[in-house]
Protein backbone atom coordinates (compact mmCIF):
# COMPACT_ATOMS: atom_id res chain seq x y z
CA UNK A 1 0.00 0.00 0.00
CA UNK A 2 1.59 3.40 -0.96
CA UNK A 3 1.74 5.76 1.37
CA UNK A 4 -1.12 7.93 0.35
CA UNK A 5 -3.24 5.06 -0.28
CA UNK A 6 -6.35 5.45 0.91
CA UNK A 7 -8.48 1.92 1.46
CA UNK A 8 -12.21 2.19 2.45
CA UNK A 9 -13.76 -1.13 3.60
CA UNK A 10 -17.52 -1.98 3.74
CA UNK A 11 -18.52 1.34 2.04
CA UNK A 12 -22.91 1.37 2.00
CA UNK A 13 -23.03 4.64 0.35
CA UNK A 14 -23.17 6.76 3.27
CA UNK A 15 -19.86 5.66 5.55
CA UNK A 16 -17.09 2.76 5.30
CA UNK A 17 -17.07 0.23 8.30
CA UNK A 18 -13.66 1.41 8.20
CA UNK A 19 -10.87 3.46 6.52
CA UNK A 20 -7.17 2.52 6.39
CA UNK A 21 -4.50 5.60 5.39
CA UNK A 22 -1.24 6.67 6.49
CA UNK A 23 -0.58 3.44 8.83
CA UNK A 24 -4.10 4.36 10.42
CA UNK A 25 -7.17 2.20 10.66
CA UNK A 26 -10.08 4.43 11.48
CA UNK A 27 -13.07 2.16 12.75
CA UNK A 28 -16.64 4.09 12.17
CA UNK A 29 -19.47 3.47 15.24
CA UNK A 30 -19.37 -0.14 16.08
CA UNK A 31 -22.90 -1.01 17.32
CA UNK A 32 -24.11 -4.67 19.23
CA UNK A 33 -26.11 -7.20 16.92
CA UNK A 34 -27.27 -8.29 20.17
CA UNK A 35 -30.47 -5.65 20.43
CA UNK A 36 -32.03 -7.51 23.88
CA UNK A 37 -28.32 -7.71 25.76
CA UNK A 38 -27.37 -5.96 28.69
CA UNK A 39 -24.87 -3.32 28.44
CA UNK A 40 -21.79 -6.27 29.38
CA UNK A 41 -23.32 -8.36 26.41
CA UNK A 42 -23.34 -5.65 23.83
CA UNK A 43 -19.94 -4.47 25.22
CA UNK A 44 -18.79 -7.92 24.58
CA UNK A 45 -19.90 -8.10 21.27
CA UNK A 46 -18.97 -4.54 20.38
CA UNK A 47 -15.52 -5.49 20.84
CA UNK A 48 -15.16 -8.73 19.67
CA UNK A 49 -16.44 -7.19 16.43
CA UNK A 50 -13.83 -4.49 16.64
CA UNK A 51 -11.00 -7.71 17.44
CA UNK A 52 -12.85 -9.17 13.87
CA UNK A 53 -12.14 -6.10 12.53
CA UNK A 54 -8.78 -5.27 13.24
CA UNK A 55 -7.69 -8.73 12.66
CA UNK A 56 -9.03 -8.32 8.90
CA UNK A 57 -6.58 -5.36 8.67
CA UNK A 58 -3.92 -7.27 10.16
CA UNK A 59 -3.53 -5.39 13.09
CA UNK A 60 -4.47 -6.10 16.89
CA UNK A 61 -6.12 -4.57 20.15
CA UNK A 62 -2.74 -3.93 21.27
CA UNK A 63 -1.99 -1.28 18.40
CA UNK A 64 -5.19 0.86 19.24
CA UNK A 65 -4.20 4.12 19.89
CA UNK A 66 -7.74 5.98 20.47
CA UNK A 67 -11.12 5.13 21.33
CA UNK A 68 -14.60 7.31 21.66
CA UNK A 69 -17.50 5.55 23.36
CA UNK A 70 -21.30 6.63 23.14
CA UNK A 71 -23.40 5.28 25.88
CA UNK A 72 -26.79 5.90 25.66
CA UNK A 73 -26.76 6.67 29.18
CA UNK A 74 -23.99 7.12 31.32
CA UNK A 75 -25.54 4.99 34.19
CA UNK A 76 -24.18 1.72 32.28
CA UNK A 77 -20.43 3.17 32.50
CA UNK A 78 -19.44 0.86 35.56
CA UNK A 79 -20.97 -2.10 33.51
CA UNK A 80 -19.39 -0.72 29.68
CA UNK A 81 -15.66 -0.36 32.47
CA UNK A 82 -15.93 -3.85 33.56
CA UNK A 83 -15.87 -5.25 30.36
CA UNK A 84 -13.54 -2.82 28.48
CA UNK A 85 -10.61 -3.31 31.62
CA UNK A 86 -10.90 -6.74 30.80
CA UNK A 87 -10.46 -6.25 27.04
CA UNK A 88 -7.63 -3.79 27.49
CA UNK A 89 -4.16 -5.66 27.34
CA UNK A 90 -1.82 -3.84 30.71
CA UNK A 91 0.66 -1.19 29.14
CA UNK A 92 -1.55 -0.68 26.13
CA UNK A 93 -4.58 1.36 26.73
CA UNK A 94 -5.45 4.08 24.37
CA UNK A 95 -6.55 7.62 24.66
CA UNK A 96 -10.32 6.77 25.71
CA UNK A 97 -13.11 9.49 25.25
CA UNK A 98 -16.39 8.13 26.77
CA UNK A 99 -20.03 10.32 26.40
CA UNK A 100 -23.51 9.59 26.90
CA UNK A 101 -25.38 10.05 23.37
CA UNK A 102 -28.70 9.36 21.78
CA UNK A 103 -28.54 6.32 19.82
CA UNK A 104 -30.26 5.81 16.66
CA UNK A 105 -32.24 2.42 18.01
CA UNK A 106 -32.96 2.02 21.11
CA UNK A 107 -31.84 -1.07 21.69
CA UNK A 108 -28.38 -0.31 21.35
CA UNK A 109 -26.65 0.58 24.87
CA UNK A 110 -23.96 1.83 23.00
CA UNK A 111 -21.24 2.23 19.63
CA UNK A 112 -17.35 2.66 19.46
CA UNK A 113 -14.92 4.18 17.37
CA UNK A 114 -11.30 3.50 17.23
CA UNK A 115 -8.40 4.57 15.62
CA UNK A 116 -5.56 1.51 15.37
CA UNK A 117 -1.84 1.92 14.10
CA UNK A 118 -1.92 -0.80 11.07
Amino acid sequence: MGKNEIIRIGGNGRRSTYVIHGGLMYISGITSVMLEGDMREQAADVLGQIDRLLARAGTDKNRVLSATVYLRSMEDYPDFNAIWDAWVSDGHEPARTSVEAAMSLNEYRLKVSVIAAV
